[in-house]
């Protein structure tokens, strides 16, 4: 996907997301935006960035402490 997040378009270090069933992602109506995406597709993987990866899971990264 040339180093391009599919859900922002941001071009970044890349990680790919997947899923084990196309059926995990639930149904239409029910699912967020890149869940549409992967469906419309029929591919259970999507190519994110860093940024995108973590609010698909529903995480955020925790910032290093400092001194």
């Amino acid at each position: 996907m040339a180093g391009r997040c599919e859900a922002c378009g941001r071009v970044d270090e890349v990680e790919v997301h997947h899923v084990a069933k196309l059926a995990d992602l639930g149904r239409s109506g029910n699912r967020p935006p890149w869940a549409d995406l992967m469906a419309a597709r029929h591919c259970k993987t999507l190519v994110v960035c860093g940024s995108c990866h973590p609010d698909i899971h529903g995480t955020r990264p925790v910032p290093a402490l400092t001194e």
